[in-house]
């Protein structure tokens, strides 16, 4: 976990689960963080992909992620982005320019 003030900007990019403890704990550190929940198709459905259900999931990671950041500080704002880890990261350097650190959890 960081240590200085916070004063630093950060983006947060999620996978197809919440993050990890470490990761939110990094995140906390940073006086703005802005969040991009990736829409991953969900790994249970094999043979099609429900583009309605990945979008559902990645704004319910987004909420509790926002929520947490919040709750403990920090200012967080975020949407949902591209599955596509490489797009989800220029989206969100496009979104929230210069930027301190970029995090991306699994």
């Amino acid at each position: 976990m960081r240590t200085t003030a916070k004063t630093e900007r950060a983006i947060l990019i999620l996978g197809a689960t919440d993050p990890s403890g470490a990761a939110l704990a990094e995140a906390e550190g940073y006086a703005e963080v802005f969040v991009l929940a990736r829409a991953v198709p969900d790994s249970e459905s094999r043979y099609l992909i429900d583009a309605g259900r990945a979008e559902t999931n990645a704004q319910r990671r987004l909420r509790r992620v926002t929520t947490h950041l919040r709750a403990r500080g920090s200012q967080a704002s975020g949407l949902v982005g591209d599955r596509d880890p490489q797009a989800a990261r220029r989206d969100a350097i496009a979104l929230f320019p210069k930027p301190s650190v970029l995090l991306e959890a699994a």
